[in-house]
């Protein structure tokens, strides 16, 4: 067996064989805690039988004694994915500074050693430290393609214009999004290959494509085309613009270019109807969505005016002669009102005043600056808020606010949240599963279609009760801003004969007042 000496002292000589490390113990009385400083300056050493050290120390035979091994100089670790390298130098560094050349050579022939030939820094000239790991190789990413981007038509926002000044425009309002055959509803911009990455050693890393996406349309009102390098949807008929849940399609929509009169006789219409004109006397109009009446007269002492799952829009005012009545699922939005019924599931908005009328709905709000209710009766189920109520004149006004119960709309809430979250884990869940197909994307088919299809409708379903659930969730969150549990806000002057009820607590103002009435434990409050 050939040895080579790496130390010697008075006491022992430690010498090599291969890559096992031996002792050789002359003399007893070495100090084996000593022997730790010799370890420091030789960190190619790996000891690995301290007992038999400790043995020939103490008993001093001549022999030649293996306690360990001798570690590569240069040992190379390979990441899992290939794609990173890093060194550990078992030398001192003053012998790396020493011979850094030689080093140098010796690493780059160790890195071919485990086929590591890509994205090798340049070792002759990077500093190197010697016993601390560090990266010496990095592979090429591969660059993932840009995912398919779907853009659709934005609806024209629903909410009265306000103005810098504060106050409020309620008769410029763009109720139905109408559009005609051929015009742009949306499109698709596919998704982009990828570029392929290279690991350290040399092995190509593929690319993938972006994750692809579907736009969701009814097929029966809304075409797909390609045009250029982009999918987009056209409209195939002439009518307003709806989501149904996630889904963009056309519903009906009606446009009576004039008037509604005897030359249409009433109109009933399961879609939208748009009224260029005005309706007359006498006359009615149904729809099952919104209703946009546009001239700027208004109306009269019509029939009815009815939306069964919509809004309506007057631009004009309304003087009803005691006979009009509007009646709407959703909001009703008009200029002024006189002597009329109004009932509205949501909110009334009323731009100007409402004269000797009858209001009935969730929150009826008029302009906090110019808006005057005078005489006729309100009933709120939340909030009624007017600049002025009643009149100098004393005009009897009464304002009845039925209120909620705030503890058990909180209670609701919290629910609500609740499910909310749930439904927003359900939905992330099965988007991750569609997007497992989509990776795995094949041409223009997937392997399992039927299944992929199941997962995509149950998304579309998640989502359409999430934007249900969020509707509900926005309509809870305004009741709970309201002051207590029933609000009457009145910001220029409410007169004498002005009769308030909040929760059954009445209040009848006796002099001029201003400010926020509203009920809370039990008791009315004004500030």
């Amino acid at each position: 067996m050939i040895c080579l000496q790496l130390f010697n002292n008075s006491f022992f000589e430690l010498t090599s064989a291969g890559d096992k490390l031996y002792i050789q113990v002359l003399k007893p009385g070495f100090d084996i805690r000593e022997f730790n400083n010799i370890m420091a300056d030789f960190p190619i050493i790996h000891l690995t039988n301290f007992i038999c050290l400790r043995k020939a120390l103490v008993e001093a035979t001549g022999a030649l004694v293996h306690i360990g091994s001798l570690k590569n100089k240069i040992e190379v670790m390979l990441s899992k994915d290939e794609m990173q390298a890093t060194i550990f130098i078992n030398l001192t560094q003053k012998e790396l500074e020493l011979n850094k050349a030689a080093i140098a050579t010796e690493i780059i022939r160790a890195l071919n050693a485990y086929g590591i030939t890509e994205g090798i820094e340049n070792v002759y000239e990077k500093p190197l430290l010697a016993q601390c790991e560090f990266v010496i190789a990095k592979g090429i990413p591969p660059i993932y393609g840009v995912d398919a981007k779907l853009a659709y038509y934005e609806l024209s926002d629903k909410k009265p214009l306000v103005k810098e000044d504060g106050s409020v425009n309620y008769y410029e309002l763009n109720l139905i999004d109408n559009v005609r055959a051929g015009d742009w509803l949306g499109e698709r911009i596919p998704p982009q290959e990828g570029k392929p990455g290279m690991t350290v050693t040399g092995k190509l890393v593929p690319g993938k494509k972006g994750k692809d996406s579907n736009l969701r349309y009814d097929k029966k009102t809304i075409r797909e085309v390609s045009e250029g390098n982009k999918v987009i949807l056209r409209a195939l008929v002439d009518g307003a613009v709806k989501f149904d849940g996630s889904k963009i399609k056309i519903d009906n929509h009606l446009i009576v270019p004039a008037d509604v009169g005897y030359e249409t006789g009433n109109i009933s219409f399961d879609g939208f109807v748009t009224i260029n004109g005005t309706v007359k006397d006498g006359f009615s109009v149904t729809a099952k969505y919104d209703i946009s009446i546009n001239g700027k007269i208004g109306i009269g002492a019509v029939g009815k005016i009815h939306s069964r799952e919509g809004s309506i829009y007057i631009r004009g005012g309304i003087y009803g002669k005691n006979t009009a009545k509007i009646e709407a699922n959703k909001n009703v939005y008009v200029k002024y009102c006189n002597e009329c019924s109004i009932t509205s599931g949501e909110d009334i908005n009323i731009g100007f005043y409402a004269l000797d009328s009858k209001l009935n709905a969730q929150k009826v709000l008029l302009d906090p600056k110019y808006g005057k209710i005078i005489g006729g009766s309100v009933i709120a189920e939340v909030k009624v808020v007017s600049g002025v109520i009643g009149n100098k004149y004393e005009k009897k006004t009464v304002i009845n606010v039925q209120g909620f119960d705030r503890n058990q709309m909180r209670k609701e809430f919290e629910k609500l949240l609740e499910k909310y979250k749930v439904l927003l884990q359900d939905a992330g869940a099965v988007k991750r599963q569609i997007e497992v197909f989509e990776y795995n994307l094949s041409g223009a088919e997937y392997a399992n279609m039927d299944e992929y299809n199941k997962y995509v409708m149950r998304y579309e379903d998640i989502v359409d009760e999430i934007k249900m659930l969020d509707e509900a969730r926005k309509k809870l969150q305004q009741t709970l801003q309201t002051k207590g549990e029933g609000e009457v806000g009145i910001f220029q002057a409410a007169y004498p004969e002005t009769f308030l009820e909040i929760k059954n607590m009445q209040r009848k103002i006796n002099s001029i007042v201003n400010g926020s009435f509203y009920a809370e434990n039990r008791e009315l409050h004004h500030n």
